[in-house]
């Protein structure tokens, strides 16, 4: 064997001790073997962030984290708006707030008085009285009214005002709460609103958010927030019309709803009416075509669909389904839906005792 086979071999020793062993290689491993370090298993390295593998289970982890917090609220909201609803047959009314001279079937009462069923709440001058409405509200009384509780339980709370003003701030499902009013019942439809009448009923109704009903022995009025409407005696309910209209449009409106929409659909009523309407009171438009149909005949069918242009209109489409057409319009109005009362949820904040006094001293009659 040669020189460089020689080494080959020694070669390979050094690398995988496969070739043969030089001698001085040899005696090297024998001096220093003392000190060899013995084998141990290697830490395998920690890779960097950039190297670290993708982890699933973190996320799901968090996901699941939040989906359970959101389930407990839920369930939470649900028992508190269940609760909220409930409430005994006959159960009294706490008066949680009052100034000046309250009595309470008669009697004068202190300051932690509570209205019973069929219990009669009167206030003198300048007075203001304000009540939780069973579990689903609250309503103050303004000064010289008279306030009867009719009927107060779970899904149907009655009230009659047989005189003064009102006020009332409701976060419930339509219906469940009504004011009574010589000749007519006001049906809270999730809202807020002012009712103010005299004891021959007659009076206003001004709705500050929501909607509600009318209720008469002639027919029924919707009335949406930053509407009014009159209220007169022997149970008639005028045609609402919004807060800002110009008095030249409420007197026309005043003397078609004098004459119960008897009139001439192309009379003087109707002309000015129609020249003083703004699109804000398509409202008052839509709510005399509902009520008088005939006076689709004149003007007034003509203009309602100038202040509604998104919504096809023509005498043959209202000739063939009426109601149809109504709905149309109506569904176009800028107000929200009667049946998504929740999106009306500040109504379920507190008022300010101030604010209070403030709008029952201002007289919602327009």
């Amino acid at each position: 064997m040669n020189g460089d086979e020689r080494m080959h071999g020694h070669d390979d020793y050094l690398w995988d001790r496969s070739g043969s062993v030089d001698p001085e290689v040899a005696r090297l491993e024998r001096l220093l073997g003392a000190y060899a370090q013995a084998d141990m298993p290697r830490r395998p390295r920690r890779p960097t962030a950039a190297q670290a593998p993708f982890r699933p289970r973190r996320r799901w982890r968090i996901a699941f984290a939040a989906a359970a917090v959101l389930a407990l609220c839920a369930v939470g909201t649900r028992t508190w708006y269940q609760q909220r609803l409930q409430w005994d047959a006959g159960r009294p009314w706490q008066v949680v707030a009052q100034r000046g001279d309250l009595r309470i079937d008669g009697r004068r009462t202190g300051t932690r008085a509570a209205l019973a069923a069929d219990g009669l709440l009167e206030t003198g001058a300048g007075t203001v009285a304000r009540l939780r409405a069973a579990g689903i509200g609250e309503i103050a009384i303004g000064e010289d009214s008279r306030l009867r509780l009719v009927e107060t339980r779970t899904g149907r709370h009655r009230l009659q005002l047989q005189q003064g003003s009102l006020w009332a701030r409701v976060w419930a499902p339509p219906g469940q709460l009504g004011v009574g009013v010589p000749g007519a019942e006001v049906l809270d439809l999730g809202c807020e609103f002012l009712l103010e009448v005299d004891a021959d009923g007659n009076g206003s109704l001004a709705v500050r958010s929501g909607w509600v009903q009318i209720e008469t022995p002639r027919r029924e009025v919707l009335v949406p927030q930053g509407t009014r409407v009159r209220l007169r005696a022997g149970g008639a309910a005028g045609t609402p019309y919004d807060g800002g209209a110009n008095p030249r449009l409420l007197a026309a409106l005043a003397a078609i709803d004098a004459r119960d929409g008897d009139v001439d659909a192309h009379g003087d009523e109707v002309r000015r009416l129609v020249a003083a309407s703004r699109p804000q009171d398509a409202i008052s438009l839509l709510s005399l075509l509902q009520a008088h149909p005939s006076l689709a005949e004149g003007p007034l069918f003509g203009r309602m669909a100038q202040l509604l242009p998104q919504v096809p209109a023509s005498r043959a489409a209202w000739d063939a389904d009426r109601d149809a057409q109504l709905d149309a319009w109506r569904h176009a109005l800028p107000y929200p839906r009667i049946k998504r009362w929740w999106t009306q949820w500040p109504d379920v904040l507190p008022a300010r005792d101030g604010k209070l006094e403030a709008l029952l001293r201002t007289s919602v009659r327009g």
